[in-house]
C-alpha cells in the first residue's frame, strides 16, 4: 500500500494543522528520500511521487 494511506493523511493534517507550511517541508524531504531509494531500483521511481507526498496537501481540507 503507498505511503501515506488514507489514515496517515488525516493524522498528518491533524498534527500539522496550524503549520501546513511544515507539513509540506516534511513531505517534501520524504518525497526527496523516496526519489533517493528509487533511484537504486531498476523501473525508476513510479510516476505518482508528487501525488502521493506533497501533491495531496494542495487538496481542500474538510470543515471540522
Amino acid at each position: 500500500m503507498p505511503w501515506p494511506c488514507a489514515v496517515a493523511k488525516v493524522e498528518l493534517g491533524e498534527q500539522y494543522q496550524d503549520v501546513p507550511h511544515g507539513l509540506s517541508v516534511l513531505l517534501g524531504s520524504y518525497l526527496i528520500e523516496a526519489i533517493d531509494d528509487w533511484a537504486d531500483e531498476t523501473g525508476g521511481p513510479p510516476p505518482d511521487l508528487y501525488e502521493r507526498f506533497p501533491g495531496w496537501t494542495d487538496q481542500p481540507r474538510p470543515v471540522a
